[in-house]
């Protein structure tokens, strides 16, 4: 039996390398055939070309490329993009791509450039003009979202390691007294859709530049009403809740969700709660909840506190030092200017519990996207290639549903399923055929998938204009708790 493994390095000319393995003697020779380990790319092409992002950065770009001999942008965009699609950490990862000869071909480009070329356009920009550039490019993504979002914000720390500009020393759990990055990131809830997000340095806290933040989700929501920002202890705070309670005249502002501190003076005011206020069970394993008009110190004016509680059984009497018996409580204390008639106190703890799902965002950016690589010792090569990261991070999660429209699938195992597959890619004529390698029900779930992309790409406009003809129900579909507006 023989067997033909090609690889691409130096087309003919060469002798036949003969190897013996348990299926017998294999050749081993080069061919000039345009082969690719991402064959999935193809309909990823046709996706990017339909809903113009690229185009769009392109146009729009506050750097004007004046020499002859510089790299158009849209190569730069789309070799950075290509680079974290492909699992891509540094800069220096978009080598990869630079022999990948069916790219150019499938994206439209003259050439992948190098990373040298990626590090000196990102530094030609302003840091908050680039900002602003990637923000009105991602809000019109969020144009897929329902008229009123919840926004979920949380931040993370990001160890950085040598002389980075921006790292500083703060709070770092993992690395005590290393520099870090402490980046802040607003999520459309249910979605994973990244709506906002801000780079700061190590030394800040969750509330630090939380205006501006803010301000930016409601300019770049693609028009949508922010009805609700849920976040954690970092941001139950008087500066945070003031903004929301503060809007200038004519202006509405969202209502927040916040978790507050066990600080002593929140459970004095716990504790004033009289034991016939509690509402549900008191029994072992359930939860327990009460509200309170409550004015901490600090805090401008009186808040509706919600207090939850789930008993966990009795100190042992031996470790009590009391004259009385004394119970073991889980405690969660809710702030929030949502009246009884919007949330009632039942509802706060469910209602926050679905905030959760944002970790998950941060898990999967640090750990299968390159969230925590793409640095340089400049600040503004950093923090813009975060902004582009989480721009395709959006983009490939609305292509993967999809693909996969009953379910978010995480970028390891979408990767694997939609983007790895080996490929040769055929011209003849003007007609370009990719041929991929997939078999069994791993190709039925494929077509399935391609046969949902064909159908958005034929029932909606370029670039993602409004038409009188919406595609199929399962089209574009996200979560349970949020659906995409498919009349795009």
């Amino acid at each position: 039996m023989e067997t033909q493994i090609t690889v691409s390095d130096h087309p003919g000319g060469d002798d036949d390398l003969i190897f013996t393995t348990y299926a017998g003697n294999v050749k081993l020779r080069v061919s000039d055939e345009t082969l690719t380990p991402y064959g999935g790319l193809v309909p990823w092409a046709a996706f990017m070309k339909h809903n113009g992002i690229i185009e769009q950065l392109a146009r729009t770009c506050p750097v004007k490329r004046t020499s002859p001999n510089a790299a158009p942008v849209r190569d730069v965009l789309q070799s950075f993009l290509l680079t974290a699609l492909t699992d891509g950490r540094r800069f220096a990862h978009v080598q990869r791509l630079r022999e990948e000869r069916g790219l150019c071909e499938l994206f439209g480009m003259k050439a992948v450039v190098s990373d040298d070329t990626l590090r000196r356009f990102f530094k030609s920009m302003d840091e908050t003009q680039a900002a602003e550039w990637v923000a009105q490019a991602n809000a019109r993504l969020l144009t897929l979202l329902p008229a009123r979002l919840i926004l979920d914000w949380d931040s993370t720390v990001i160890t950085k390691y040598g002389h980075q500009e921006g790292a500083q020393k703060g709070y770092n759990p993992t690395k005590r007294g290393r520099r870090s990055f402490h980046p802040l990131l607003a999520v459309a809830a249910g979605t994973r859709l990244c709506a906002s997000y801000q780079f700061r340095p190590g030394d800040t806290v969750t509330s630090t530049q939380w205006t501006r933040a803010a301000e930016e989700a409601l300019r770049n929501t693609g028009g949508r009403e922010v009805w609700l920002n849920r976040g954690d202890i970092g941001l139950g705070n008087e500066a945070v809740m003031a903004w929301h309670e503060n809007a200038p005249p004519g202006q509405k502002r969202p209502h927040y969700l916040f978790k507050l501190k066990l600080t002593g003076n929140v459970r004095r005011a716990m504790a004033a709660v009289r034991e016939q206020d509690w509402q549900g069970p008191g029994t072992q394993g359930a939860w327990q909840v009460a509200e309170a008009r409550v004015r901490l110190a600090g805090w401008s004016a009186e808040r509706r506190v919600i207090f939850a509680r789930k008993l966990q059984g009795q100190i042992p009497e031996k470790a009590q030092a009391t004259f009385w018996k004394e119970n073991k409580h889980e405690l969660a204390v809710y702030v929030t200017n949502l009246d009884e008639k919007q949330l009632s106190t039942w509802q706060a703890l469910p209602l926050y519990a679905e905030r959760a799902d944002t970790e998950n965002v941060f898990d999967e950016l640090k750990n299968q996207w390159g969230f925590e690589g793409f640095t340089a010792k400049q600040r503004t090569v950093s923090a813009l290639a975060a902004r582009l990261l989480l721009l395709v991070y959006n983009l490939w999660g609305i292509f993967s549903r999809l693909m996969e429209p009953s379910r978010h699938v995480e970028a390891a195992g979408s990767r694997k399923w939609f983007l790895v597959i080996a490929g040769r890619l055929v011209k003849s004529g003007r007609q370009y055929e990719m041929q991929i390698s997939a078999q069994g029900a791993w190709w039925e779930g494929l077509r399935r998938g391609y046969e949902r992309v064909l159908a958005w790409l034929s029932a909606t406009a370029p670039q993602l204009r409004l038409t009188a003809h919406p595609p199929p129900p399962d089209a574009l579909l996200f979560p349970q708790k949020l659906a995409l507006n498919c009349g795009i």
